[in-house]
């Protein structure tokens, strides 16, 4: 029998931009938070509040962001590239940073900061495993394959 090459999937401007926006969106929060750590803004406000307003804000970025992507799904959904190296890039500092905002966002909450990187060895290995299959699938950049 001849083998068939499974045909890859090519994914538009669209799905690339929903999948940065989103992961933007989810991570926004710990972001700004670790900027609210190295500026000492906890000593000004009262951080729950900060982080209630935060969600708030967050949320409703999203509405909007999610209504402007609908809005230019069309002729987002008509650009492709053969690879989408520079999202991946940004996908990944996002994580990064994100990772960071949560390890801040933990010691916000109270929690014992003894088991802060018990917490974050999971998180990291879950995320990079899902980094390594979106980089491989989606995103067209598979930087574990020899060449």
């Amino acid at each position: 029998m001849m083998d068939v090459k499974r045909k890859t999937r090519i994914y538009s401007q669209y799905e690339i931009n929903v999948i940065n926006f989103y992961a933007s969106m989810i991570w926004l929060l710990p972001i700004v938070l670790v900027v609210t750590y190295v500026f000492e803004v906890d000593q000004l406000l009262n951080i729950n509040q900060f982080i209630i307003w935060l969600a708030i804000s967050n949320g409703i970025i999203t509405l909007l962001g999610t209504v402007i992507l609908l809005l230019k799904r069309d002729t987002m959904k008509r650009h492709v590239k053969a690879g989408y190296r520079n999202e991946f890039v940004y996908l990944l500092f996002i994580c990064a940073f994100g990772l960071l905002g949560f390890a801040v966002f933990y010691d916000y909450m109270g929690f014992d900061r003894q088991y802060i990187a018990n917490v974050l060895i999971v998180l990291a290995a879950f995320l990079v495993y899902i980094l390594l299959n979106l980089g491989r699938k989606i995103f067209k950049f598979d930087y574990m394959k020899k060449k």
